[in-house]
């Protein structure tokens, strides 16, 4: 059943947004941080709060009408991620800085549950959090096992993405560790090492020379290096020797352009655990789709047999039910 309040939260807090950026003149990303501080209990984020149109003013000051903390996790979340995908619509937010959407986030849970085996005391590090909506979705789904992640840590190189991801975990009570910086040139002792990784890894080039030593990265005469490339190579410094690594990529990452060096990567670094196709549903252009990549590190046990796959529509819920079974068999393999 759906809590009446959803709507008339969202339109409160959607109707400040609109105002503060209206007023201010500023985006609806950076309006909504200033709300969402204000419903936080926060200084707004402004460098004067006097400077801001008394408009704005009485617009956030509304937002104290809200009785937010007697709303569930579930019901905070749904509000929140319909704020961020109305501003990131009227702001035309390019595809790689958008949040995962929650139907691939809950797969994703289902899946580290079956096959991470989760307790209280596992850490969670999202090398790109952006939003942080993929790490929301998944801190959910643990719920309901009755799971809470004990340490969460983000990564991201875009400083708008993660004062939204701030103010975001702030109002659904989490407090993440939030590191701001190039994921790919992190020294290993920045960040100690998480029991699980996971990533909606950004597509395209590395806008800067490789590290040194990384077996992803092009030769110079090969052009430049593709940087989720690097990315799957460096969620591996990320992991505890027996931890876990999901991230979501290209369908034909395998098979696609310069897939050699992924293989090379399997072959002297990385254990493949898994590939796994998303829903074709969930893509309106197939060339488009993503997967579950699955790694550990070289030396990680068990070593059971890789599994290959692709998930059944979700609108067939028996073939989707035997698929997730056939995970949680494999998973329980030792």
């Amino acid at each position: 059943m759906i809590n009446r309040k959803i709507p008339a939260y969202f339109e409160k807090i959607d109707q400040a947004v609109v105002t503060v950026k209206n007023q201010e003149k500023t985006t609806n990303r950076e309006a909504l941080v200033m709300a969402l501080e204000r419903l936080n209990k926060k200084e707004i984020l402004s460098s004067d709060h006097d400077q801001l149109a008394d408009d704005s003013k009485k617009a956030l000051q509304s937002l104290e009408e809200i009785d937010w903390p007697r709303l569930s996790f579930s019901d905070q979340r749904n509000i929140l991620q319909l704020l961020v995908l109305k501003a990131d619509r009227e702001d035309k937010v390019p595809a790689n800085l958008q949040l995962t959407p929650d139907g691939i986030g809950y797969l994703l849970g289902e899946l580290i549950y079956q096959t991470a085996n989760p307790s209280e005391q596992t850490s969670i590090n999202d090398m790109v959090i952006g939003t942080g909506n993929l790490l929301w979705t998944i801190v959910e789904s643990f719920s309901r096992h009755d799971l809470s992640p004990h340490d969460l840590i983000g990564i991201d190189n875009d400083e708008g993405q993660l004062d939204l991801a701030s103010e975001l975990a702030a109002a659904l009570k989490e407090d993440p560790t939030l590191f701001f910086g190039d994921v790919v040139g992190l020294k290993k002792e920045e960040v100690a090492p998480a029991d699980v990784v996971i990533g909606d890894l950004p597509i395209g080039y590395y806008p800067q020379e490789a590290p040194e030593n990384f077996v992803t990265a092009f030769s110079e005469q090969d052009g430049q290096s593709y940087a989720h490339y690097l990315m799957i190579e460096k969620s591996l410094d990320l992991v505890r020797d027996d931890g876990w690594i999901y991230l979501i990529v290209p369908n034909d990452l395998l098979t696609g352009p310069r897939h050699e060096s992924i293989l090379k990567l399997f072959s002297q670094k990385a254990q493949l655990k898994a590939f796994l196709s998303l829903p074709a549903e969930y893509f309106q252009n197939q060339e488009q789709a993503k997967a579950f990549l699955v790694l550990r590190k070289k030396d990680a046990l068990p070593k059971q047999e890789v599994l290959m796959g692709q998930y059944p529509s979700v609108k067939d819920q028996k073939a989707l039910q035997e698929f997730l079974q056939d995970i949680q068999a494999w998973g329980k393999l030792k």
